[in-house]
């Protein structure tokens, strides 16, 4: 089965069902499923909430017929280890961070490049169309995965033990990085850009592994990153989309359309309460890491700092060209340019 739209992204006229059409949905008898979702992050971010909420409403709307069970913080697979484990069936879902996964989701990869969305509103609205795309379509069904909705995240700050007020303070810094862009990113200012996945950022604050961590302020928050860090720096590396929620396509293809259709209703609404909610759970958790103890540094180079880093849109481009998806590739930098002036608008 070929999809040719984002299922979240599909689902108003779901959405707008009358009051008598919901009434008889909530009547079909849905047959029993038991759904295991793997998750490398913790339970107490807010997009983990904004899952466990989206699991809620999808039993209480089946009669309690479909359950999700939750494995968190890696308890049931590594953070590089699930679009294997989604992919082969091991698991029925997950929500990887496509950057770690530079060779299954390549023109997905884009929507976790650093300085490209200036907000999260404009990293989702690219989500909400990637899927229409016929490249990204093609890595999903390589894969062997169908998106059901998109988190976003707010824009990505540095905490760190030692005070970032300029471009060369970072030169010999050792911040935290993933992904084939971010060292790019970082070596382009001097910074030695160190591999650490989210839940090793705390440790490695810690133990003086790196000098400061590069995560949106809500994952500082909820990873306790004021405990070990000293200094919030507030220059500002753009959003990025978080996670797609993944299913398993040979899952999806076994369901009867009733529990496709009420699957595609409740990812929506999870869709828009991410909309709806982010831009303020990001602005809370700033006042949160301040009010921990962390010391603020207003970085006073932004306009320097913005001319040191790279075209990243460009140098994805490039890279993905090499590897032989140049036309899928423009299709997808046309399709964010113009989400990003969209959401300025």
């Amino acid at each position: 089965m070929k999809l040719t739209t984002t299922l979240a992204g599909s689902l108003c006229a779901l959405m707008a069902l009358s009051p008598i059409q919901k009434a008889f949905a909530q009547d079909i008898e849905y047959p029993t499923i038991n759904l295991r979702f793997a998750q490398f992050i913790n339970s107490t971010l807010p997009q983990s909430k904004n899952m466990q909420q989206w699991a809620d409403r999808l039993k209480e709307r089946s009669g309690g017929k479909i359950t999700v069970e939750f494995f968190w913080s890696e308890s049931l697979g590594g953070a590089t280890e699930l679009m294997d484990l989604v992919s082969a069936g091991a698991v029925d879902l997950v929500a990887p961070a496509p950057s770690y996964f530079p060779t299954e989701l390549p023109l997905t990869n884009i929507t976790q490049l650093p300085i490209v969305f200036p907000t999260a509103a404009a990293a989702q609205l690219l989500a909400e169309h990637l899927d229409n795309i016929t490249g990204v379509q093609k890595e999903n069904e390589d894969a062997n995965v169908v998106p059901l909705f998109w988190t976003s995240i707010p824009p990505y700050h540095v905490l760190c033990n030692k005070p970032i007020s300029t471009v060369s303070d970072f030169r010999g810094v050792r911040v935290r990085s993933y992904g084939e862009f971010v060292p790019r990113m970082w070596e382009s200012i001097g910074a030695v850009p160190v591999t650490t996945t989210s839940p090793e950022v705390y440790e490695g604050l810690q133990r003086g592994l790196i000098d400061c961590s590069y995560l949106p302020n809500d994952f500082a928050l909820a990873y306790k990153l004021h405990e070990v860090a000293k200094y919030y720096v507030d220059a500002n590396f753009g959003a990025i989309i978080g996670w797609p929620i993944y299913l398993n396509r040979d899952v999806w293809e076994s369901w009867p359309q009733e529990v496709r259709d009420l699957v595609k209703e409740v990812s929506a609404e999870a869709a828009q309460r991410d909309r709806d909610e982010m831009k303020l759970i990001g602005e809370e958790a700033t006042k949160s890491l301040l009010d921990g103890g962390l010391e603020l540094v207003v970085f006073q180079e932004p306009d320097a700092l913005k001319v040191a880093l790279p075209d990243m849109l460009a140098l994805w481009t490039e890279q993905m060209t090499q590897r032989g998806l140049g036309e899928a590739a423009e299709a997808v930098a046309e399709a964010t340019r113009a989400r990003i002036a969209e959401a300025q608008e």
